[in-house]
């Protein structure tokens, strides 16, 4: 027997959502499940403006648009797409040849919102005002729509636009929709703003490297290093997906009301529409503008679960676990003796709760230090000359650090000793300024390494490289953690 929602009488009269939509200028009481819900935003008056899409059995394509006006304290707080909304005294208009409802408490307008899931109970988990009522065929109505929605997936009447992307496909040349999950809430930045950090499971494609950017001091790597401001302590990443890249999202200016900050929670999947981004550093950042708005989704929704599904997948192919946008089969100028060993990315290297490990990466090096390759060997003390790490060809020894990236962070790695000996085939350490031959292999080898190229920004290729962890401090070994190269070679 097939569901429909007719016009129903009691102490309210409320109608089918195909029947209020005709009834422009008018007031009418309505029941509808949430369809897509934006988290409410300032106005230039005193209120705030929540805005919301409800769909019923009667009018599921494209919905109906309500826009609520009402103080913060007031506003509708939906917890999940799919939950049922029952407006009171909202007034029908017509906007753009489209029908929409507008609600303000000043005027008369009233809301309860319930859960939208099939045996949950009738008490509304929110209210605007104290006195309401649910009657016999206020719960007949709820059954209904639930039992109706049980078998029609909401984020169908919602559908997608062509501004929906995934991570790995925005770009700084437009603006875009984003279906993805806040993994973490920082309200500690700079600036009094808000900094939420969201992932899709998806991978940002490679940036090139502004040289304006490169040249704010002697040490690009540390620059590189600075521009993690936005990253986040290894305590907090520890709670984040291994794979995909977490995109930083500011500024994120919310108004704060006695419910605290109107953003969604850490763990809650949302819809980012008429959002931004740039790249600094290298490092993509979205970027929260006055006009986009933020939407929660339900765990139940498609484009949720095809996320989800998608993440699993990649967690369980060693091709899928792979940097997105490196090559495939991947193409290495480096080479190890490991390639038996699954691929880590430096997120993992980073929240490993080992202090002590190896681990297989696909990254590409940003930058060295020292930047000139004249610098790359150091001599030695003469209290360590002829020590384990020294070259037997004499008393310097090789003393670089790496900056590596992939989709998941940055990190600093050393090559040190007999290890850069070995990574630097056939070239040992020496007072490379007595050298002028070997200084210009080594510097071809940096400049492949880094992608430098004569016609623009340097864009580094991916390379498969071996690293190990160590600590200086055995009193304190997580926080003198640090990361050195082995086991891998340039040849060539």
């Amino acid at each position: 027997m097939s569901i429909e929602l007719h016009r129903v009488q009691g102490k309210y009269n409320y109608d089918r959502l195909a029947d209020a939509v005709v009834c422009v200028d008018k007031k009418v009481n309505f029941y509808g499940i949430v369809a897509e819900y934006e988290q409410p935003k300032s106005t230039r008056g005193d209120d705030c403006l929540c805005t919301m899409t409800v769909v019923d059995m009667s009018y599921n394509t494209p919905g109906l648009r309500v826009l609520y006006f009402a103080p913060a304290d007031q506003m509708p707080r939906v917890n999940t797409v799919g939950d049922i909304i029952r407006f009171h005294r909202i007034q029908m208009r017509s906007h753009a040849d489209a029908p929409q409802a507008i609600g303000n408490p000043k005027y008369g307008a009233s809301f309860v919102l319930l859960s939208g899931l099939e045996g949950d109970g009738y008490e509304p988990y929110q209210k605007s005002h104290s006195r309401y009522s649910v009657e016999a065929h206020d719960r007949d109505i709820v059954d209904l729509l639930r039992t109706w929605a049980s078998s029609h997936p909401i984020d169908t009447f919602a559908g997608t636009n062509k501004y929906m992307k995934q991570i790995k496909d925005i770009n700084v040349e437009s603006y875009f929709d984003l279906c993805c999950k806040i993994l973490y809430v920082n309200e500690q930045s700079a600036e009094n703003s808000v900094i939420i950090y969201v992932w899709d499971g998806t991978d940002t494609s490679p940036a090139c490297l502004n040289p304006v950017e490169q040249g704010e001091s002697d040490d690009p790597g540390q620059d590189l290093w600075s521009a993690k401001e936005l990253a986040l302590p290894v305590d907090v990443m520890r709670s984040f997906p291994v794979l995909g890249t977490v995109l930083p999202l500011v500024p994120f200016d919310v108004a704060e009301d006695d419910s605290g900050p109107q953003i969604p929670l850490a763990g809650d999947w949302v819809k980012l529409r008429n959002i931004g981004c740039r790249i600094r550093k290298g490092l993509y950042e979205g970027i929260f503008l006055h006009k986009s708005k933020i939407g929660i989704l339900s765990p139940s929704t498609q484009a949720v679960q095809n996320c989800e599904r998608a993440y699993k997948e990649r967690l369980t192919s060693e091709t899928l676990r792979l940097p997105q946008w490196c090559p495939k089969p991947p193409q290495s100028m480096l080479v190890t003796g490991y390639d038996h060993v699954k691929v880590s990315t430096l997120r993992e290297v980073l929240t490993h709760p080992q202090v002590t490990n190896k681990f297989r990466c696909m990254v590409r090096v940003m930058a060295t230090w020292p930047t000139d390759v004249l610098d790359f060997c150091v001599p030695l003390p003469e209290s360590t000359a002829g020590g384990k790490d020294q070259p037997e060809q004499g008393a310097f020894v090789y003393a670089v650090r790496f900056t590596l990236e992939d989709p998941t962070g940055r990190l600093h790695v050393f090559l040190y000793g007999q290890d850069a000996v070995d990574f630097f085939v056939g070239y040992p350490a020496v007072d490379l300024r007595q050298q002028g031959d070997t200084v210009g292999a080594l510097k071809r080898k940096v400049d492949r390494l880094l992608g430098v190229s004569e016609s623009g920004p340097s864009n580094p290729p991916w390379v498969n490289c071996c690293l190990m962890s160590y600590y200086l401090d055995k009193e304190r070994p997580h926080d003198t953690r640090r990361f050195r190269i082995f086991g891998t070679r340039f040849p060539g």
